[in-house]
Formats: C-alpha cells, structure tokens, sequence
C-alpha cells in the first residue's frame, strides 16, 4: 500500500465534516437525515434518525442533538446543536458542531510505517463548524442558500445555494453550486437524487470537489461521488 491510499480515508473524511447537513419535518418526504447532497437541507428534523451523515435526536423547540456517523466511524467523534424552524414558505437553520479527532496516531503509525522517507505525518482535524440555511418551499421546487464556517487545520468559509425538486412525495432531484470563499473562492457543486421512504433514506450524486493534494493519482480529485444511507424511527 503507497501514501496515496494512505492519505486517502484523511482527506475524504475532511470533505465529509466540511459538509454536514439537516433532516425531515411532518410536511417533508417521509424519511431522511436532513442532507440534501453536501449541504444542509432547510427542514425541521421531527424524529429519530440514524444516517452516515448525519444522525439527530429531536429535544424541544426544533432543537435536535446531532453527530456524523461516518466522520465518527473514521476516528473523528463529533457532536452538535441544531435549531430549525418553519413559517410558512419559510425555512430557517442554525446549528453548530464539535469534532475531535482521535485518530492522529493511527493514521501518522499507518503512514510512517510504510514511508520511510517521511519523518513524521501528524493530521489535525479537529476544530469547531457552525452554519445557517434559508429555505423558501415554492410547491415542489425548494430553493435555499446555506453559509458555512469551519476550522480545521485552517479556516474553511463556503456559500452554497441549492434547488431541490419533488419529481413525487418519496423522489426529488436535487443541485448545489457556490464557492469557497476563504483562501480564494473556489467553485463548489453537486447534482443528484435523493429517495425518502416511510423509514429508508437513500442519495446517489456526485461533487465538484477540486482537490488539489499530491496524495491523489494525478496531484488531485475534481469529482467525488455522494452517497448517504438513513433511518427514520416513527
């Protein structure tokens, strides 16, 4: 095994905690984990729900407790706060998450090991995100714009808009674009579809990443596929 595959569980669990998101509300699909594709999706999370990206339990007043399973599983615990809202049309989303990366010396032991030639390969992705999303529900069409703020290794500041579209009550399809704007704007994008059942949640799309890190064949990753598996208690 070379650094390349090394390094990648590292980086791909960067992207996935420099992209959280939200869940369903009574009025939504009748399952789903809040994600639309990278982003947040402007809805009010109204009941249990584990996901690989994100996982939520209700408290009161539109608060929710939330976590990502997968960034979780890749030694990189995280816990969060989420308040939604919904008047009318309107969609409004507060929230802030916490990630603690454990997994340093594993990764650093894993890559040293097999590199001889690096001194020492020590990742540090903990640090805080916070974020808020307006949603306005136009019949089957839902537009919505998102603001991101995070801290890792360095500062992370996105915005997103997004359009989803209910092709029915269980099926929408769904479009991101924006730009990163801390550290130069760089084009942020992403198309797919999302299917919401009475408990299953499934999307299938793919991500205009624009990685540009020497760990990859080719010095970088433009596209990255998008996958999100959830559960809906009820």
């Amino acid at each position: 095994m070379n650094l390349r595959l090394l390094l990648l569980p590292s980086l791909l669990l960067l992207f996935c905690l420099s992209s959280p998101a939200l869940a369903q509300s009574e009025d939504s699909p009748p399952s789903g984990n809040g994600r639309l594709l990278t982003t947040d999706a402007a809805t009010v999370i109204a009941h249990p729900v584990i996901g690989l990206q994100r996982s939520a339990l209700p408290l009161v007043g539109g608060l929710v407790l939330d976590t990502s399973l997968i960034a979780d599983v890749m030694l990189a615990p995280n816990l969060g706060l989420r308040w939604a809202m919904e008047a009318g049309p309107h969609r409004f989303v507060a929230g802030a998450r916490y990630t603690h990366f454990v997994g340093a010396s594993v990764y650093s032991s894993a890559v040293t090991g097999r590199e001889p030639a690096l001194d020492s390969f020590e990742p540090t992705l903990s640090g805080p995100t916070v974020y808020g999303a307006y949603g306005l529900a136009l019949g089957p069409l839902t537009v919505q714009g998102e603001a991101r703020y995070a801290h890792y290794e360095s500062d992370y500041l996105a915005v997103t808009g997004a359009a989803a579209f209910h092709l029915t009550q269980t099926l929408q399809l769904i479009a991101e674009a924006g730009v990163r704007l801390k550290g130069g704007s760089k084009l942020r994008a992403a198309a797919g579809v999302r299917y919401g059942g009475e408990h299953l949640g499934v999307a299938l799309g793919a991500a205009y990443v624009d990685i540009d890190e020497p760990a990859f064949p080719g010095g970088g990753l433009a596209v990255a596929p998008v996958l999100d598996l959830s559960w809906t208690f009820r």
